[in-house]
C-alpha cells in the first residue's frame, strides 16, 4: 500500500532544521517539534519551510499574524508544499486556520485533508469578534477533522461550531529524565523539595504562592518564563527561573520530591505536559482538577485539588511529601502518554482520512497505541 504523503506545517519559529540544531545544543527535549519525526517510518513525511526574510518583513508578518490570530503569510509561502500532501498535520490553530485559508485558493484536486489540532482556540473563542468567529467557523468546517487534547475542549468545539468531526487526541511527550530515577538524587538539602514547571497562561501562580505561604518549611523552584510566575519568589526558599536547557530540566525533576501543577479553569488540558514529565520521572504529583487534565492522571497516585483553593493545594503538597506518594513511568505507558503514542494517534487519523474510513476508537483512548500504528514502542 502506498504510504500517505504528509506535510507537517508548524509555526515559522519551529523550523525543523533550526530545531535540530537547538536539540544538539541541549535546548529542547525533542529532535523535532513534538516528535513528529517518529512517524517517518509509516508515512512519507515533509516539513513546512521557514523562509528567510528581512527583519522589516518579519515584523510585518508577525504583526499581521497577531492581528488575525494565524500566520497566513507563512502558510502562503508553503502553498506548493501544502498542495502536494494527502494530509497536512498542524499543531495549533495558529497554523491550521492559515492552512485552511490557503487551501481554499488551491485547485480542488490539490486540496489536502487537514488534521487541524487546536490548543487555545476554544478558550478564547467567545472573546473573538463576530467577524473572526464567522471566518474561523467557515475554515473549521472545511477541515477534515479537528483534534483537541481534552474532552472539555471537544464538547465546547462542537457546541460553538457544530456539524463537524472533532476528536479527542490525548497528548504525549518525551520524558525529561531517565525513567524512574530516585527522588532527591542531588543529595539531601541541595535541591528544592517542590517543583513547578510551565509557561502556559493558565498556570495559577497566585494560588501556588498562597499555598507555599502555608508551607513555611518547604523549599521550591518555579521553572517558568512567565512574568506572573515571578511573584511566587520567596528569598532563600522559593526560586523562580526558567530551566536553561534539557540537562537542567532533568536535574530539577530528579532532585525534587513533588511536582505541583497549579491551574486556573481552562478548556485545553493545560499542564498535561508537566504531568506526563512528572510521572515519567517517578515523582509525586499534585495538580489542579481543571481543563480535563484528570484524564491524564486517572488511576495514578496523583492528587487532584479544586481550582482556586490554596489550602487544599497546601494540604495535598504536604501529603505528597510523605512516603508512598510517587507516580511512575509505568503510569505514562499504561495511560498511552508516551510521545510514540501521541504521534501514533496522528498516524491512525491519517490512515482513516486517506481511506475515508471511520476514525478508530484507539485515537481517543488513554491506552498505548504506538504498536497498533506501527511505531516502535
Amino acid at each position: 500500500m502506498t504510504r500517505p504523503r504528509v506535510v507537517v506545517h508548524l509555526a515559522h519559529e519551529q523550523d525543523p532544521v533550526a530545531w535540530r540544531a537547538r536539540y544538539a545544543a541541549g535546548e529542547t527535549l525533542d529532535r523535532t517539534p513534538y516528535g513528529y519525526d517518529l512517524a517517518a517510518g509509516t508515512v512519507d513525511l515533509a516539513w513546512s519551510v521557514s523562509h528567510r526574510e528581512r527583519p522589516s518583513v518579519a515584523r510585518v508578518r508577525r504583526a499581521l499574524a497577531a492581528r488575525l490570530g494565524t500566520d497566513v503569510v507563512h502558510a502562503w509561502r508553503n502553498r506548493a508544499l501544502l498542495g502536494s500532501a494527502d494530509v497536512v498535520w498542524t499543531h495549533t490553530e495558529r497554523e491550521h486556520l492559515a492552512v485552511g485559508l490557503v487551501r481554499a485558493t488551491l485547485p480542488r484536486r490539490r486540496r489536502p485533508a487537514v488534521l487541524a489540532q487546536s490548543v487555545w482556540l476554544w478558550d478564547r473563542w467567545d472573546d473573538l469578534g463576530r467577524a473572526r468567529r464567522r471566518l474561523f467557523a467557515a475554515v473549521l468546517r472545511g477541515h477534515a477533522v479537528e483534534a483537541v487534547h481534552s474532552d472539555v475542549n471537544r464538547r465546547v468545539a462542537l457546541d460553538r461550531v457544530p456539524g463537524r468531526r472533532v476528536v479527542l487526541v490525548p497528548f504525549g511527550t518525551a520524558p525529561a529524565t531517565g525513567e524512574g530515577s530516585a527522588a532527591g538524587t542531588d543529595g539531601p538539602g541541595t535541591a528544592p523539595e517542590v517543583l513547578a514547571v510551565g509557561n502556559d497562561r493558565d498556570r495559577d501562580w497566585a494560588v501556588l504562592r498562597a499555598a507555599l505561604d502555608l508551607l513555611p518549611g518547604v523549599t521550591a523552584r518555579v521553572a517558568s518564563r512567565s512574568a506572573a510566575a515571578a511573584r511566587v519568589a520567596v528569598p532563600g526558599r522559593v526560586d523562580v527561573a526558567p530551566a536553561t536547557g534539557r540537562a537542567e530540566l532533568a536535574r530539577l525533576y530528579e532532585g525534587c520530591r513533588v511536582v505541583v501543577v497549579p491551574l486556573r479553569e481552562n478548556r485545553h488540558a493545560s499542564g498535561a505536559t508537566a504531568c506526563v514529565e512528572a510521572m515519567a520521572a517517578g515523582r509525586a504529583l499534585v495538580v489542579t482538577d481543571a481543563g480535563g487534565v484528570r484524564d491524564y492522571v486517572a488511576g495514578t497516585r496523583a492528587r487532584l485539588v479544586a481550582p482556586h483553593d490554596a489550602g487544599a493545594l497546601a494540604d495535598a503538597v504536604r501529603h505528597a511529601l510523605g512516603p508512598g506518594e510517587a507516580t511512575s513511568a509505568a503510569d505514562v505507558r499504561a495511560r498511552g502518554l508516551r510521545q510514540e503514542d501521541y504521534v501514533a494517534r496522528y498516524v491512525l487519523l491519517t490512515r482513516a482520512l486517506v481511506a475515508q474510513a471511520e476514525i478508530p476508537a484507539a485515537v481517543s483512548s488513554f491506552e498505548p497505541v504506538a504498536e497498533e500504528a506501527g511505531l516502535a514502542p
